[in-house]
């Protein structure tokens, strides 16, 4: 989801860790591809591709088009007194900042060596890669019908502009949805209610999914709830959910920008 923004304008709590991570030595690729730094490794390249759209590319006359996400994690600083002047960042920068000292301080917290495993960040790009194809083929088997226009602030981008608002969506949208809100479903069910561990993994992706498709527009142009539209982005919020908790927040943020970066792609403009 896209908006202007005027152009004035311990492990648990950092991610996945807290459902599945091992206490080992960590020297499987499995193990490697959820630790922070190879998160931060992967997802890097894609935090400065967004920084540099939001420069170059999604700047107008009316404003910066940013996504829903990042807009209420500006607002979300905003109202806890965050002045990005003060720390001599520009205001919209903000988000990506946060995330990746996010990432720097979960690293710290799991005491992992600060060395890089390049092959298991290209073992993560080549996961993220089959993961978004696969949404791509369930997207067209649940309807062929769910063609939905492209957004006119979209579609009129240029194809790097397109592609740095699918970038923002996967990055910000997966640390809403996913990091804060499934983890903090998933605290309070399982720490607070005493749920048994999979139920509460459960009803938290199940709660956030929800909430990830009621963050999306589900009606049509003439006012009408689409059950098409509504049932593939429930789908979509689980099956991110999933990702999250088996593969980790790295491969769930470039899986879900490498689909909407398809789709941007790939949906022609009505």
């Amino acid at each position: 989801m896209a908006t202007r923004r005027g152009a004035r304008g311990k492990e648990r709590s950092a991610g996945s860790s807290s459902f599945s991570h091992s206490r080992g030595g960590g020297s499987s690729y499995f193990e490697r591809s959820k630790q922070p730094l190879e998160i931060l490794a992967l997802i890097a390249p894609l935090i400065l591709l967004y920084e540099i759209g939001l420069i170059f590319f999604l700047r107008g006359s009316h404003g910066t088009l940013t996504n829903g996400a990042h807009e209420s994690l500006l607002r979300f600083f905003s109202n806890f007194g965050v002045d990005p002047a003060r720390l001599n960042l520009p205001t919209l920068a903000l988000p990506a900042v946060a995330l990746v000292v996010v990432m720097i301080v979960w690293q710290i917290l799991v005491r992992k060596p600060w060395s890089i495993h390049l092959p298991t960040i290209g073992g993560m790009a080549i996961e993220s890669a089959l993961f978004a194809l696969s949404l791509l083929v369930f997207a067209q088997l649940i309807s062929r019908a769910f063609t939905p226009a492209m957004p006119d602030s979209i579609s009129q981008l240029s194809p790097f502009g397109k592609i740095a608002v699918s970038i923002g969506a996967g990055l910000y949208e997966e640390l809403i949805f996913r990091m804060i809100l499934l983890s903090m479903f998933h605290t309070v069910f399982v720490d607070l209610f005493r749920m048994p561990e999979r139920w509460g993994i459960g009803v938290a992706i199940g709660i956030s999914a929800v909430l990830f498709a009621l963050y999306h527009p589900l009606k049509t142009g003439a006012g009408v709830l689409d059950i098409r539209r509504a049932v593939f982005f429930l789908l979509a919020g689980v099956y991110f959910g999933v990702l999250y908790v088996v593969r980790g927040f790295g491969i769930a943020v470039a899986t879900h920008a490498l689909y909407d970066i398809a789709v941007v792609v790939l949906l022609k403009d009505d």
